[in-house]
């Protein structure tokens, strides 16, 4: 089991309480500024931005599981 949960039966929540911030940089994704950093690529993005990205491009359940895993930072860091 990981540390993220599914918020809605569509969507993915992830749980980046122990990923890196940094000075405001426009995310990877074109959604304005953020301070928060990707933790399996560490560029700048938007915890909603990568939720998003994972609910509309996970295959199936495992792959969506796979990337729910890649894309939440452990307490040392990137898993």
């Amino acid at each position: 089991m990981t540390d993220a949960t599914s918020g809605a039966p569509a969507g993915v929540v992830l749980d980046w309480r122990h990923a890196r911030t940094g000075p405001p940089a426009p995310c990877v994704f074109g959604d304005g500024l953020t301070i928060c950093r990707s933790p399996a690529r560490d560029v700048p993005c938007h915890k909603g931005c990568a939720e998003n990205w994972i609910t509309t491009h996970a295959a199936n359940a495992a792959d969506r599981a796979r990337l729910i895993r890649r894309y939440t930072p452990g307490r040392g860091g990137v898993r």
